[in-house]
């Protein structure tokens, strides 16, 4: 921005000394923004006209489209453009000429057309470059137009050989600026690691919301810059106009009292009755004339003596208006009726008083009348002096009063604007937007990690104030949940490792009763989590194959059979077919883990894989047709985690030597459990199973059943 600003003014100093008809004074802004952003450009361009106001009095009423031109530049050139560009066509595509010209024409039409809209505003002027009027002077005489059609034409003409001029030097500006240089630029405003356009947007939308920090902040900067402008501009403009009619009065009185003073008072009747044919009158006229003409805002200058039946002529000079229509002055000796303004001040004027400036409307329009009387030797009121200003003027000088504030003002609210734009941004949007989406993806994914510690450190937010101060704090938070989780996350990984460690012994030690184990609880947990995971693909009771579900059926699958502790050794372990009173006994050991398992639930509320063993133990020998113990449950009322159970336990009892059987070939086994779709198993269990066959035998090759 310096760098920029430096240019404009060099290049606006030299275009003054050298009496070129250009301006070149954007050529820093449009760099600044190309290469720095809007807020960059905007800065520049209202610093520029600042510094040019004290060289020439005029550049501080043009800030303002100064910054339009850096508002268009940004719009044309700058990040957001480039990034629109690059998502269109995959890579940045470069301007064609045809942009650029069209750009140029913007450019013109806000320099040359809305700048020469308020040069004509100001000053009713054309401008005075060589160029401007030269060009004036033959659309005048050629084209026929008027002095404001020229003048805009003109104006336009100019300044669009000012920017292209301009453009073309930005251009080559730019495009020697080294790489580096113009990453640096370009980044120099951010306060942490930068973001992507992409990641930018991805933050937006995901953390949308009603009113974003940054525009709850900028809307209320803005409104309340507005409101104080507002404010000030109509104080401002009041206090002109109290002060010019107060000055417009003042002139209209001290005119009066000079013109008083011209009079000879001696001789008033004489000019009443006589007119131009008496001695004196046309030189008292003529001096009148030349006091009249020294202030431009006298409009009528005559001389009354007042009579109670109107106002008689003494001089009452000609005049031209502000528009532009002439008034001829009435004859000597003619009447002329009160003014109605003056009827409440008849008896006063009649009385030779001194009367205050009062504001008068007749035929002519309105004006502040200031009446001074002219006294004979013996201090009798012989007429009086009156001079009349415009009140048209007042409104005129109001009008560019106002004008002229506006303008400096709009300049001044697009520089706070801007700078609030480049703060909020930078300072406070984009870190606090930063660290709420790390914060959601720490949530999404269920705590914090090294991962996103490390993510969140890689931020580097460095404000310098209390957003910085919560940045660090954040750190340190995440940095102390990151450890905690990682230590809690070992000693739950310790506390599994020793209950699965527990359930693995303590069913090797109901199992160890039975001399067919053959790894029984092993390959069974193994067989269930096949299944879960089959189920888990083909979507099948998605509603209930959690993750903490599938792990807490694995982990408490090593209990199926924990009421065989309660199963005699003769019946447990008898060679051959077991009596009906002995299968009686033998089904007992669901319902016995059942209670041994509520009884360990009792204990240890909140355990789920202990409830999931107590269904496993009670329901792992129920049916699908509902013919199987202890109670006769079918279908999905079954529980699924004993439905799973069913077909590994099975399974596992064909593929196995028993001491009243041989081992089935893996062939038969499968066969028997299709065979048992539909009526024994679940079918869905049973398609997942028969999906899964592969990891079925790898898990038989590891226990060298195969």
């Amino acid at each position: 921005m310096v760098f920029s600003l430096l240019l404009n003014v060099l290049l606006s100093m030299a275009v003054r000394r050298t009496g070129l008809p250009f301006y070149i004074d954007t050529v820093g802004t449009i760099v600044a923004t190309a290469l720095g952003g809007i807020v960059p450009g905007i800065i520049t361009a209202f610093a520029t006209n600042a510094v040019n106001f004290f060289m020439d009095g005029e550049s501080i009423f043009y800030a303002s489209l100064n910054m339009l031109i850096a508002i268009v530049t940004a719009a044309w050139f700058g990040d957001y453009a480039r990034y629109k560009r690059i998502k269109k066509y995959g890579v940045e595509k470069k301007r064609s000429a045809a942009d650029l010209i069209f750009y140029v024409l913007i450019l013109a039409l806000i320099g040359g057309g809305i700048g020469g809209a308020i040069t004509w505003f100001l000053y009713e002027a054309s401008s005075d470059a060589p160029m401007s009027v030269a060009i004036y002077d033959w659309l005048g005489k050629h084209l026929g137009l008027g002095p404001f059609g020229s003048h805009m034409v003109s104006t336009y003409i100019t300044d669009l050989m000012d920017k292209a001029i301009s453009l073309a030097a930005a251009l080559l500006l730019i495009r020697i600026t080294p790489a580096k240089v113009k990453d640096y630029v370009r980044l120099s405003s951010w306060r942490q690691t930068p973001l992507s356009f992409d990641e930018q947007e991805n933050a937006r939308r995901k953390l949308k919301s009603r009113m974003p920090i940054g525009l709850r902040i900028n809307l209320i900067l803005v409104i309340s810059t507005l409101l104080v402008t507002v404010i000030a501009v109509i104080f401002s403009i009041s206090s002109f106009r109290e002060t010019t009619i107060e000055d417009m009065s003042s002139d209209a009185s001290q005119i009066a009292y000079l013109a008083s003073e011209i009079i000879d008072p001696d001789r008033v009747e004489t000019y009443l009755e006589l007119g131009y044919a008496a001695r004196g009158y046309d030189e008292t006229r003529r001096r009148l004339e030349i006091l009249k003409n020294s202030s431009p805002d006298i409009a009528f200058l005559y001389v009354y003596k007042i009579e109670k039946d109107g106002c008689h002529v003494v001089f009452d000079l000609n005049t031209i208006l502000s528009d532009g229509s002439y008034v001829f002055g009435e004859s000597p000796g003619s009447v002329v009726e009160y003014e109605e303004a003056y009827l409440p001040y008849k008896d006063a004027l009649l009385a030779g008083e001194m009367l205050p400036a009062v504001k008068m409307d007749d035929q002519y329009g309105n004006f502040i009348a200031s009446y001074y009387p002219v006294y004979d030797d013996e201090g009798n009121c012989v007429c009086y002096a009156v001079s009349n200003v415009e009140y048209r003027r007042v409104n005129e000088m109001i009008s560019d009063y106002a004008g002229r504030v506006l303008l400096i003002f709009s300049g001044f609210i697009l520089l706070i604007v801007a700078i609030s734009i480049l703060t909020t941004k930078y300072h406070i949007v984009m870190p606090i937007m930063s660290m709420t989406l790390r914060a959601n993806e720490m949530v999404d994914e269920s705590g914090a990690s090294e991962e996103e510690l490390d993510k969140i450190e890689k931020m580097d937010i460095h404000t310098g104030d209390e957003v910085e101060q919560l940045y660090n704090a954040f750190c340190r938070m995440t940095g102390e949940t990151v450890y905690q989780l990682k230590e809690n996350r070992n000693k739950s990984e310790s506390i599994t490792k020793m209950q699965s460690t527990l359930l693995i012994t303590m069913a090797d030690m109901v199992e160890s009763r039975d001399s067919d184990t053959g790894a029984h609880v092993l390959k069974t947990a193994a067989y269930v989590r096949i299944i879960l995971q089959g189920l888990k693909r083909n979507g099948y009771y998605a509603e209930k194959l959690s993750d903490r579900y599938m792990r807490d059926v694995e982990m408490s699958a090593p209990l199926h059979d924990v009421g065989k502790i309660n199963i005699p050794d003769a019946v447990l372990n008898k060679p051959g077919k077991l009596t009906d009173e002995e299968f009686e006994i033998m089904k007992t050991h669901t319902t016995a883990g059942k209670n041994i398992l509520e009884n360990a639930i009792s204990s240890m509320e909140g355990d789920n894989y202990l409830k999931e063993a107590r269904n496993m133990a009670a329901y792992h020998h129920e049916r699908w047709d509902g013919k199987g113990y202890p109670e006769g449950l079918h279908g999905e009322v079954i529980p699924l985690s004993a439905r799973v159970m069913a077909i590994a336990d099975v399974f596992d009892a064909l593929s196995s030597p028993r001491v009243y059987k041989p081992a089935f070939p893996f062939d038969k086994a499968v066969q028997i459990i299709k065979e048992g779709s539909g009526t024994q198993f679940d079918p869905k269990c049973v398609e997942v199973f028969i999906e899964s066959l592969t990891e079925v035998k790898k898990v038989l090759k590891k226990y060298q059943e195969i």
